[in-house]
């Protein structure tokens, strides 16, 4: 304790790195009833003979005259009195530790109810408030100069929001931000080339052509709004998306993304999926509304960069631990992105990104499709017949198809 005090107080005062070389063994093995000397004889041996810390300390103590032999036995005896004390009371105690997984920054959410799964919560945004939204994210400073190739995007986006149809993915995907920030809610997205996002549909933050300089219109919603922060991670997917976790159960209040550049790039964080994500609630008590963006789809890239391992997740969902949607429509992005905030509890939720449908002309929603409705878990035909010989379900992509 004291060394890593000193350490850091180093650091902080003198901004110099440093490092602590820490020498140490492991006296039990892998634990108190392990055998090391099965495999380390040798080693062992001269470690039972080797005197403890305390016993190292007690005499450089009684060496420099600091405590007497006698003081030295009295600490020892009084520490091993309270471990006594401690050991007894342990024993007696028999009620289990409490956990609660809603103090501090949880205050006012809850675990999910079987009920709670039926229940269609609102995630639905007025209009007049998204078209507002959609007026600041295309509207950009005067002295702003945008890639040439990205001015035509902006001026989509506009008019996709001021003819109230057309409304493609990546505006989709910015207006459930924007209206989430403008309520408050911090939104934070993550990954490898996410500002732009990897298929170039988000472009959220905006470079000057001439000058360098970023432009972030979803910051400039207007006043009291929350941040939106995106980052161009690092690829180490492990270290990322564990920091992301993290981040997610530390403020259930900011919507937190994680974005692969290709879904199957998930695999780089395996342990992380398996040991906290999809168990999270189960085995840590700790809720986490992390949201896992993961590109999917056959579209000419290879079969390396194609698949977000469906099925894999599929294979982990058990007892509503985790969400794992296959999206078709903006609008089921916009409402799916609102509910992760909205509800009054987390759960991941895992989306198999679409590639092709970034641009598809006809996965397009209307603005009626943002201000009323909500998440569907199906989507029905809406030119079904009225007697039909056969169902077929499928996802976005051969829907369209």
């Amino acid at each position: 304790h004291y060394v890593t005090s000193l350490a850091t107080q180093f650091r902080q005062k003198y901004h110099r790195d440093v490092v602590i070389d820490l020498i140490c063994y492991r006296k039990y093995g892998h634990n108190e009833g392990d055998e090391p000397s099965f495999t380390q004889p040798l080693m062992y041996k001269q470690i039972k003979d080797h005197p403890s810390p305390r016993e190292v300390y007690a005499k450089k103590l009684l060496d420099g005259a600091v405590l007497s032999a006698a003081e030295i036995e009295a600490l020892q005896a009084e520490m091993n009195e309270k471990l006594t004390a401690a050991h007894a009371i342990a024993k007696t105690n028999t009620n289990a530790p409490v956990v609660s997984a809603f103090e501090g920054a949880w205050k006012g959410l809850r675990r999910a109810t079987e009920d709670d799964y039926q229940i269609t919560v609102k995630t639905s945004v007025d209009e007049k408030t998204l078209r507002d939204i959609g007026k600041k994210i295309t509207t950009l400073p005067a002295d702003f100069h945008p890639h040439p190739k990205l001015v035509r995007l902006v001026e989509q986006r506009a008019q996709q929001v001021d003819a109230g149809e057309g409304i493609d993915w990546g505006t989709g995907e910015a207006l459930a931000f924007g209206s989430l920030v403008a309520q408050g809610a911090h939104v934070r997205v993550s990954g490898q080339d996410s500002e732009r996002g990897t298929f170039s549909h988000r472009h959220s933050v905006l470079y000057d052509f001439e000058t360098a300089k970023s432009y972030t219109p979803l910051n400039n919603i207007g006043k009291g709004q929350a941040e939106y922060l995106v980052i161009n991670s690092a690829l180490s997917e492990a270290a990322v998306l564990g920091f992301e976790y993290g981040h997610s159960i530390a403020d259930p209040t900011s919507l937190t993304i994680w974005e692969a550049q290709f879904g199957d790039f998930a695999n780089g964080a395996q342990v992380i999926i398996d040991q906290f994500i999809v168990s999270s609630e189960s085995k840590w008590q700790r809720m986490s509304g992390l949201v896992m963006l993961l590109p999917h789809g056959y579209e000419g890239q290879g079969p390396e960069h194609s698949s977000a391992r469906l099925e894999r997740f599929l294979q982990m969902c058990a007892r509503q631990n985790l969400q794992v949607c296959n999206l078709s429509t903006p609008a089921q992005i916009f409402h799916a992105l609102r509910r992760q905030i909205v509800r009054e509890y987390r759960k991941p939720l895992v989306v198999m990104s679409p590639k092709s449908l970034l641009r598809h002309p006809m996965a397009v929603s209307k603005m009626a499709d943002f201000t009323t409705g909500a998440f569907q878990e199906v989507i029905d035909d809406p030119t079904s017949p009225k007697k039909p010989r056969k169902i077929l379900f499928c996802t976005g992509k051969i829907y369209y198809e």
